[in-house]
């Protein structure tokens, strides 16, 4: 018996595109600290038309800057040491966008004062910066008939959408156009999307664990903290966040539960057994569940769940077992989890393709396999097996053919699996005691790097963007607190305010 629990067994014990402006020559540029236009967006409009400067060494505040269209002082709306927002004032004609700032003037290019009368088309922003899955709303400030109808178009659904009032919603990292069309009239505004990170877990908060989700280190509950609530794994699809997890219901039973964006969706297992989801794929618009439920036997028995119902009941329920990990494809549905025998009652690892299992060991020693990828008809399984002195062997099986990351000099485990290209990135590490011994570990191949200090633990990994996002927990000697890292640093989220354990068990980021 392992005297401390690694992090998956708490659960289961419970840049701007902008339209740039040619720079002629103006002020002194000389001083290393002079201010200096580098471009501004828009290029022309009426009176009350925002206009976006970028530049350096601008002054840090409005009073700090006299930014001038010509000979007209335009007002300052905000101001940073590399951005000025400002408004043309009444009476500004066309000139050159001028900044003063510590005693000297840069001159940038120039902006043409349109005039404001029906037919042009103005739109209170020209420029939106997103995250994926946020929303801001843009409008005609001017140029349109109060009963005319406004179309709203982008030309990059797959980026952003708009909706019939002029709601731009990010859907995945990059730049739209979102054009506003009224008659034969039009106007555009670059939507730039940034990739958001999605982080679910748990935080202990007066010694009960809630259920959490986290996007961007901006927190929200999944549960209310009366009882326990743990959320075990995160799947984003088109506009939608979708969290498996474990809830305790009125019996004090867990209960195997899926929400949707911060909402129960399903209960997915009787009251009156004990239920657990560990993992979610959404797939064609379909919500798939791995995890397990007690039958009348009290046998826990492997489940996958689709759309809130039973889809297939993975053992016979003669002996334990339980679905850890699922993926789903164009060839199938691949599970990854374990099953008992009287030889083990722990288990031994298995995998399922759709119903049909895969023996990943020969049942001679105690194993699980806690996490899969499929690629195609290629099978990636992460999980540990003991070796014969009883200690665990963190391991990656391809196809079914293992691959040992750890030597067996002490126990470890693989907790989660990533695969780009011929690339295999796992997540996992040492573990012994909480406090002082777990090290968290990230393996590209069977290469380890280590995360953290001492009094960490890996339970996810996913890459983006060529990036390597991790996440888990750090221990502070006195609690865990969750974490992400991002290409082994961590990213300093603040996922919690430290005053009770809190871990990340599953992340996704789009």
């Amino acid at each position: 018996m392992k005297r401390a629990l690694s992090l998956t067994s708490i659960v289961l014990c419970f840049g701007l595109l902008l339209f740039s402006c040619g720079k002629d020559d103006g002020g002194d540029t000389s001083g290393q600290d002079d201010p200096k236009i580098s471009s501004f967006s828009p290029t022309s409009g009426p009176v009350g038309t925002e206009i976006f400067i970028m530049g350096q060494n601008f002054g840090s505040t409005a009073a700090a800057n006299t930014v001038k269209i010509g000979n007209t002082a335009a007002t300052i709306a905000t101001a940073s040491t590399t951005e000025l927002f400002i408004i043309v004032p009444e009476g500004a004609t066309t000139g050159k966008i001028s900044v003063t700032a510590n005693g000297k003037t840069d001159t940038g290019g120039t902006f043409t004062v349109t005039d404001d009368k029906p037919g042009v088309l103005v739109l209170n922003k020209n420029q939106l910066e997103l995250f994926t899955l946020d929303s801001e709303t843009l409008s005609l400030v001017s140029g349109n008939d109060e009963n005319a109808t406004i179309s709203w178009s982008s030309d990059d659904e797959n980026v952003a959408v708009v909706d019939d009032n002029g709601k731009v919603t990010g859907i995945m990292e990059g730049s739209a156009t979102i054009t506003a069309t009224v008659g034969d009239n039009d106007v555009d505004a670059v939507v730039h999307v940034k990739a958001s990170i999605f982080a679910i877990g748990y935080e202990t908060i007066e010694d009960v664990k809630v259920a959490k989700i986290w996007k961007n280190g901006i927190p929200t509950n999944l549960t209310d903290g009366t009882r326990l609530g743990v959320a075990t794994s995160v799947f984003v699809y088109s506009t939608d966040v979708y969290v498996s997890g474990i809830e305790s219901n009125q019996n004090d039973l867990p209960s195997a539960k899926v929400w949707k964006n911060g909402e129960p969706l399903y209960t997915l297992s009787d009251a009156n057994n004990y239920g657990v989801a560990h993992s979610i794929y959404v797939y064609d618009g379909d919500v798939y569940v791995a995890g397990s439920e007690t039958n009348e036997n009290e046998i826990a028995t492997a489940i996958i769940w689709k759309d809130g119902v039973t889809y297939a009941t993975l053992t016979g329920g003669t002996e334990g077992s339980l679905a850890s990990g699922i993926f789903v494809n164009e060839v199938g549905i691949y599970t990854a989890g374990h099953e008992e025998s009287q030889e083990h009652v722990n288990g031994t690892a298995k995998l399922w393709k759709n119903t049909a299992k895969e023996d990943l060991t020969e049942e001679t020693y105690h194993s699980r396999a806690h996490a899969v990828y499929a690629n195609g008809s290629n099978s990636y399984v992460a999980g540990y097996e003991e070796n014969e002195s009883g200690i665990q062997i963190a391991k990656v099986w391809k196809n079914g053919e293992v691959t040992n990351l750890t030597d067996g000099s002490k126990d470890a485990e693989a907790n989660s699996i990533f695969v780009v290209g011929e690339d295999i990135y796992v997540a996992g590490g040492y573990f012994d005691d909480m406090e002082t011994s777990n090290q968290a570990i990230v393996w590209k191949n069977d290469a380890p790097t280590t995360l953290g200090t001492a009094g960490s633990a890996a339970s996810s990994v996913y890459l983006y963007g060529g990036d390597v996002y991790v996440g888990g927990y750090q221990s502070d000697g006195d609690v865990t607190n969750a974490t992400v890292w991002k290409n082994q640093v961590s990213m300093n989220l603040t996922l919690s305010d430290g005053a009770g354990d809190s871990a990340v068990l599953s992340i996704f980021i789009r």
